[in-house]
C-alpha cells in the first residue's frame, strides 16, 4: 500500500517500509502518534538505528507491552547494512509468529529486508508523482482554510524539487507571507528559491533544447548565487551520467532509485530529458564533463575554468 493509505487504526504486527521519501515515513509515524497517547508514546515508543543489533530488536519487539495496548519499534539499519544468516532466522521466527502488542516497522532502504515480504504489510514510500503532490498541495492549503492557484502549485513543486517534506516548510512561510489569503505565482516567486538541482535541471533541459539564451541565463543565476563552481560540476555531470543510466539500463526507475539510493524524483527527470539526446552525444558529454573534472581535481586549471569549458562544451555540442 501507499504509505498515505496507511490506517493507524488497523494494525498488523509487521511493516516494511520502501522507498526514499522522509515525508511519506514521518506522516506514517505521525499518524499513529495521533492515536497513541501521549504518556503511551513515551513509553512505548522505541527506535532502533544504525549499528543496533538485530538480536536487541527482536528482543524488544517479543517482550508484551506492559504499559499500554500496543509498543511501537522503529528499526532503521545502515542502507549497506548486511544481515548474517542468524539474524535473519531470527527476523524471520520473530515475524512468524510476532508479539500481538508489539508494531514492529522496518525500514529497508537497502533492499535486504525482501525475505520478510511474506510475513508483512509493505509501505511504499517512492515520490507518488507529481499529480499526487498537486492534489496534496491544494488539500494542503484548503484544510488551513485558504487556496494555492494552480500555476502557483506547479511552480512550488517544480522549485522544491517534488520534495514533500521541502514543499511543507515552504507551504508555513508562503502562509505567512500572503497572511492567509490565495496563494499566487507571484507569491511562489517572490518567497521560494528553487533548489539547485531543480535548476540545473532546467538548464540541461534548456541545452537539450538548443535554448542557448535561456541556458546562458540560468547559468550566470546559478553563478550569482555563489555556488562553488566545482559543487556545479559534479550536479551537471551527474544529471548527464543518470540520463546515461536511463538509456542504457533496462531497470525501471524506482529499481535504478533504489539502486543509487535516491529518490526516484531524479530518475524520472533524466528519463524525460533523455528523449531529446542520442546514446552517442550523451557518452561524448559525460566524457567531457569527467575529463574538465578530473583536469581541475589534478591542478591543471582552476575549478571555474573547469566549469566555464563544460557550459561552452555544453553550447555547441
Amino acid at each position: 500500500m501507499n504509505a498515505v493509505e496507511f490506517d493507524p487504526v488497523k494494525l498488523v504486527p509487521v511493516y516494511i517500509f520502501r522507498g526514499n521519501d522522509a515525508y511519506l515515513k514521518d506522516g506514517v509515524i505521525n499518524k499513529l502518534r495521533d492515536v497513541i497517547s501521549a504518556d503511551e508514546w513515551g513509553v512505548g515508543f522505541l527506535r532502533f538505528e544504525e549499528d543496533s543489533d538485530v538480536s536487541d530488536v527482536v528482543a524488544a519487539a517479543d517482550t508484551f507491552s506492559f504499559f499500554g495496548d500496543k509498543k511501537v519499534i522503529f528499526y532503521a539499519p545502515q542502507k549497506n547494512f548486511k544481515l548474517s544468516e542468524s539474524d535473519k532466522t531470527a527476523l524471520a521466527e520473530y515475524c512468524k509468529n510476532p508479539c500481538e502488542t508489539t508494531v514492529l516497522f522496518i525500514e529497508d532502504s537497502g533492499g535486504n529486508f525482501k525475505f520478510l515480504d511474506r510475513y508483512a504489510e509493505i509501505i511504499q514510500c517512492s515520490n507518488p508523482g507529481d499529480v499526487f503532490i498537486g492534489r496534496w498541495l491544494k488539500n494542503l492549503f484548503m484544510l488551513k482554510g485558504t487556496e494555492i492557484k494552480s500555476d502557483a502549485a506547479d511552480a512550488l513543486i517544480k522549485y522544491c524539487g517534488s520534495d514533500m517534506m521541502r514543499i511543507s516548510v515552504e507551504v508555513e512561510k508562503l502562509m505567512s507571507y500572503t497572511e492567509n489569503t490565495a496563494v499566487t505565482l507571484k507569491d511562489v516567486a517572490d518567497c521560494v528559491t528553487p533548489d539547485t538541482e531543480t535548476q540545473v535541471f532546467e538548464l540541461t533541459d534548456c541545452l537539450s533544447k538548443k535554448d542557448n539564451k535561456r541556458s546562458v541565463i540560468i547559468y550566470n543565476i546559478l553563478m550569482a548565487r555563489g555556488e562553488a563552481p566545482a559543487f556545479l560540476l559534479s550536479i551537471i555531470t551527474t544529471q548527464f551520467r543518470r540520463i546515461m543510466h536511463v538509456m542504457l539500463s533496462d531497470l525501471n526507475d524506482g529499481e535504478l532509485a533504489s539502486l543509487f539510493g535516491i529518490k526516484e524524483y531524479p530518475i524520472v527527470l533524466a528519463r524525460r530529458l533523455s528523449g531529446n539526446f542520442t546514446k552517442l552525444k550523451v557518452k561524448k558529454i559525460v566524457d567531457n564533463l569527467t575529463l574538465n573534472e578530473y583536469l581541475f581535481k589534478s591542478g591543471a586549471i582552476s575549478e571555474r575554468a573547469a566549469l566555464d569549458l563544460s557550459f561552452s562544451y555544453l553550447l555547441t555540442v
